[in-house]
């Protein structure tokens, strides 16, 4: 773009100078040309084809004609003001319609202000494959109607766009909105809530005016861009110029101190994906940041070479400029990595990246422009053949800039923290934008124990290696660890080799080259480990199948908004086994105990290794190894308590890989998940269900507490049926799993249980009278009588729960059910329902204890028919008096059991606080208790 014409400075008066008006319309006419120049670079890059959307693009938004692309209807909002179609453009009209003629409109409404091409659009890196950003300005007093068909006709020409091979985004502008910050453009450069300024800015500088009215910006002279609108009022006010001649954007005159927080964050966050692409713009802004509040902004060199008359002398191209900016800014860094990786940055902006294909014209002419911007800056000699094989990266090359660009984005961000706090007032809010994007940026740039970290320039990566080595540690290393290696190397001569990755687990290795992009269906993998046998057939099922789960659930740049609510993890993938192959353990065959989590007489588990990849809601990938069941169980209660809700099956895989066990494994897995989802993954109003399986020779018992899911481990079964039998906050029912108290009545029970409904269960097996019963929360009670009546214990056990639930405490509970167990030929249960007579429940002995709390411990008082035994009389031998009351009743002082027909006790009795703890279990726990000291 360097030209030989140079034209008179103009000098434009400050108020109560003079001003010519002449002057006015030679600058209007001068930013015109150099629009029209940048222009002209467009076209040329452009093919024949494309070039009519230029010639049309005008027109299109002047006129609504039937056969032109985007036409919606007739009334759709046309009209640019002081715009003519030219020959060329009429006549790229009539190849689309034969017909069509132009005629001047007699109107003074002009519903479209304005028509500009925005970004580096007119630059040298400008190609036909680049981006066209419009903004179509238009008037503030269209009607929601007008404005919405204004949208459908931007969208059918960005489709017309596409047709001609080109990607053209439209953004309508009302200026006057615009001004107040109310509507500024969001595109991929930029977000409207971070960098209104910063955006208007670019705009002064790299703008393309296609028709419409001058942008007021123009006309405020060099020397008054600090009194930007004061200096506009004056011109209009005194008539200098019509204010319906100017489109007014604003001034960059008062830039608050956080759009520069704001739009290097967003910079940042951008570069995090693209740092090709953005790190320029990043440095350009810290840059800007660096001069404030005096800053000296591009545009502003721009309108100096305007107003100069060297518009046509200097090269103004708007990447160019912001090239000439950054390396004069990093002139004086301490570090020279930044401006190294800004002439690269710079190369590929003009080049391309390495996968685009120029023509040999073009290249030789963009090469030949490299070469003068290297001469001119003095890179070394070394810098251009050093770019030049940025299309033949490897994967060394992509981790070593990788760590430049990590250390340059950490400099950025703690830069622009440090003048946020010398800059933003204390009490300024910060925009949520801003937070957001923090989050995001420490999110990706913390490291931190199986996290994979995400190669920046994984995707620069052109030179796929066909092999890999993965070893693992020595035995004699003092840690454990896993090494990637791109060369064929053994665990014997590995400290021989620089490995390009270290991590402490497998999985972690595993994931990292599949998501840097190292993995493909062809490659060779070395395996080389002392604790896993891994066969080459097994390693790349793996390694497909991550691929498979990364490349279906995996979110590079996850969309700003998620980082509105916490982190919660969404898809995981659980190994089990793996590099775990079928011993002569496991191969036992059981026809009684097929569970592979409690197998045959020895109740083996055959899971012995958890191997675990999750995927965040915010773009972050962990991994974990644990050991045994408890792995696999620590995994899943971790899925269902910080998962999104509902939760979904689906978001959970399951992997395994042992010859004999892996399909057996993967089912029972799959089904403890699918009932653990069922049970606990949606909380249950008023109900805290309890889930007990087997686990080798033990039990694990799954219930959620305070909306958080655990589980115990209990080592025998006799710890099982004390824990079923604790008391519960609220209604907890039981699902048992399968071989869990197989030989008991109990599971057959907790199949019938309900809330509020207390659940009585006997059965005879003609030496004893086993008495079952669940209360009304679920809790379990049981007790064995020999030789009992089965009429007499009905009796006895009905009068005491009856008369418990008949104080206020457990008036909720509405029933007492009563059942019979049987037990077939064939060790099969069975329960029947018993009706009592009610008439019958009066006993001849009643004994009820009752007490009261005192400083000195709870005082007795035991009531046998009428009788009265104290504490105070008896102290502590007054169980024992009451005893042998009791046996004047019976003939010839028979020693049968005694029975409680009721307990009213302080509730420090049964060692709780509130009413709202108590249930029918502690009644019937301490019933027993007391019963154990009259029966001794």
């Amino acid at each position: 773009m360097t030209r030989s014409h140079q034209e008179p400075p103009i000098h434009l008066g400050s108020p109560g100078e003079e001003i010519s008006m002449q002057d006015l319309q030679s600058i209007k006419h001068r930013f015109k040309r150099l629009s029209q120049l940048r222009e002209q670079s467009v076209r040329k890059s452009l093919n024949p084809r494309q070039r009519v959307f230029l010639d049309l693009l005008p027109l299109l938004f002047h006129s609504n004609f039937t056969m032109l692309p985007g036409f919606i209807s007739p009334t759709t909002p046309a009209g640019i003001p002081e715009y003519n179609p030219d020959t060329q453009t009429l006549n790229a009209a009539r190849q689309f319609a034969s017909n069509f003629s132009y005629t001047r409109a007699a109107s003074h409404s002009y519903p479209i202000e304005g028509l500009f091409l925005i970004s580096s659009i007119g630059g040298i890196a400008f190609s036909e494959a680049s981006n066209m950003d419009i903004w179509l300005c238009h008037q503030s007093d269209l009607s929601p109607g007008a404005i919405n068909e204004l949208q459908q006709k931007t969208s059918a020409i960005e489709g017309w766009a596409e047709l001609l091979e080109l990607e053209v985004h439209f953004s309508l502008i009302d200026s006057k909105q615009f001004r107040l910050s109310q509507n500024t453009p969001v595109s991929t450069e930029s977000n409207s809530q971070t960098q209104h300024y910063l955006q208007l800015e670019n705009f002064y500088r790299s703008a393309i005016y296609i028709a419409g009215k001058s942008p007021a910006w123009w006309l405020v002279p060099p020397h008054e861009e600090a009194n930007y609108t004061h200096y506009l009022n004056h011109l209009i006010t005194n008539r200098f110029i019509p204010e319906h001649e100017l489109i007014d954007f604003g001034g960059l005159e008062a830039v608050p101190a956080d759009e520069f927080t704001g739009a290097t964050l967003w910079r940042l966050y951008k570069t995090l994906h693209s740092p090709h692409t953005s790190l320029l713009n990043l440095l350009l802004i810290e840059s800007y940041a660096s001069e404030y509040p005096k800053t000296e902004w591009l545009c502003q060199d721009i309108k100096n070479a305007v107003y100069q008359g060297s518009f046509m002398t200097t090269n103004l191209d708007p990447y160019l400029l912001i090239y000439t900016k950054v390396e004069k800014y990093l002139q004086h860094a301490p570090s020279q990595e930044s401006l190294a990786f800004a002439r690269q940055s710079f190369y590929l902006k003009v080049m391309g990246p390495p996968d685009t294909t120029l023509d040999a014209a073009t290249r030789v002419s963009r090469e030949r422009y490299i070469q003068q911007i290297a001469g001119s800056w003095k890179w070394p000699a070394s810098t251009i053949d050093e770019l030049r094989q940025i299309r033949s990266w490897t994967i060394q090359k992509a981790i070593a800039e990788h760590v430049v660009i990590v250390r340059q984005l950490t400099h950025s961000y703690r830069m622009i923290l440090g003048f946020t706090k010398d800059h933003t007032l204390p009490n300024q809010e910060n925009n949520n934008n801003q937070k957001l994007i923090g989050r995001k940026l420490h999110s990706f740039l913390e490291k931190k124990p199986g996290k994979i970290e995400i190669i920046t320039t994984h995707s620069e990566v052109h030179s796929k290696e066909n092999a890999l080595s993965i070893v693992e540690n020595k035995p004699a290393a003092k840690t454990n660890g896993w090494a990637l290696y791109l060369k064929y190397v053994q665990t014997t001569t590995a400290t021989d080799f620089e490995p390009i990755q270290k991590s402490r687990t497998l999985i972690e290795t595993l994931c990292w080259l599949v998501i840097n992009g190292l993995y493909h269906k062809n490659l060779l993998t070395n395996f080389n480990s002392h604790s896993l046998k891994i066969p080459d057939s097994e390693l790349r099922s793996i390694l497909r199948q991550i691929h498979l789960f990364l490349g279906h659930n995996f979110t590079f740049d996850a969309p700003l908004d998620v980082y509105q609510t916490q982190k919660t993890p969404l898809h995981s993938m659980i190994l089990i086994n793996m590099g775990i192959t079928d011993n002569e353990r496991l191969c036992v065959m059981s026809e009684r105990r097929s569970d592979p989590l409690s197998y045959g007489i020895d109740r083996q588990c055959f899971i012995q290794t958890i191997s675990s990849i999750s995927l965040s809601s915010w773009s972050e990938i962990t991994t974990s190894h644990e050991d045994g069941l408890d792995g696999l169980f620590k995994c899943l209660i971790d899925i269902i308590n910080n998962n999104p809700k509902p939760l979904s099956l689906k978001s959970v895989k399951f992997v395994c890989h042992m010859p004999n066990r892996a399909r057996d494994i993967i089912f029972r897995v799959e089904v403890i998940f699918s009932i653990l989802v069922k049970l606990f993954s949606t909380p249950q109003q008023n109900q805290s269900p309890r889930y007990i399986l087997p686990g080798g020779t033990s039990f694990y018992v799954f219930q959620s507490v305070n909306k958080t899911l655990s589980y115990k481990i209990l080592t025998t079964e006799q710890l099982l049926l004390d824990e079923i039998s604790r008391p519960q906050k609220q209604f907890s029912s039981i699902h048992f799993d399968q071989a869990v108290l197989e030989n008991t009545p109990i599971r057959l029970i907790y199949s019938m249980n309900k809330p509020q409904v207390i659940q009585l269960f006997y059965y005879d097996d003609k030496t004893n009278i086993s008495v079952y019963i669940i209360d009304e929360k679920g809790s379990f009670y049981t007790q064995q009588h020999t030789k009992a009546s089965i009429s007499h214990l009905l009796k006895h056990y009905a009068t005491f729960l009856e008369s418990i639930i008949s104080r206020t405490l457990l008036e909720n509970i509405a029933v007492i059910e009563y059942y019979e167990i049987e037990k077939s030929s064939d060790d099969i249960f069975s329960c029947n329902p018993v009706q009592l007579n009610r008439a019958s429940l009066n006993q001849e002995l009643t004994l009820r204890i009752t007490g009261e709390d005192t400083d000195d411990g709870i005082i007795y008082t035991i009531y046998c028919n009428e009788k009265e035994f104290s504490s105070l009389d008896y102290g502590n031998k007054v169980f024992y008096a009451a005893y042998q009351h009791i046996l004047q009743f019976r003939s010839a002082k028979s020693n049968y059991p005694v029975h409680i027909t009721d307990i009213d006790l302080p509730l420090t009795a049964f060692r709780i606080n509130t009413p709202a703890q108590l249930q029918t279990i502690h009644y019937l726990n301490y019933k027993q208790k007391i019963e154990d000291k009259f029966n001794v």
